[in-house]
């Protein structure tokens, strides 16, 4: 009888926490659309694909009615983010191509950010202040 609970207690340590971790082993990982996003929602998944490494992130301040750095160079995969620290509401439109950026007004703190997938120059300006202006530069990894 103890040989039998013993192994019943091994089978448990052991198959048991394999069960509980089976379900994150499961699904497939998520990809990003061509000119990058920042909503995973509408990528498309990675099927049978290494996913790309992502490069370091990278930030841009709003600062006194301007983007700082103005010129940003990374390469493909990175994820920029914007933060606005101004007092006044700005954005993050693009104005050539590919358009991939469209911010929403964003106020004092707040952020938008975007992954750069394709290699390209993307330059973007506020809307709210047309002089503003600024690019990002991506280059193949």
């Amino acid at each position: 009888m103890a040989s039998l609970m013993r192994r019943v207690l091994v089978l448990i340590l052991v198959v048991g926490p394999m069960v509980v971790m089976l379900p994150g082993c499961g699904g497939s990982a998520e990809g990003t659309i061509p000119g990058g996003s920042d909503t995973a929602a509408s990528a498309p998944r990675w099927e049978g694909a290494v996913r790309p490494a992502s490069a370091e992130p990278k930030q841009i301040s709003i600062d006194n009615f301007r983007y700082v750095p103005d010129t940003l160079t990374v390469p493909a995969g990175t994820k920029v983010t914007w933060t606005n620290h101004d007092d006044m509401p700005h954005t993050v439109t693009s104005t050539g191509t590919p358009k991939a950026l469209d911010s929403e007004a964003l106020d004092t703190d707040e952020q938008f950010s975007h992954v750069f997938v394709e290699p390209g120059t993307y330059t973007y300006r506020c809307t709210v202040h047309p002089k503003m202006s600024g690019r990002v530069l991506v280059e193949k990894r």
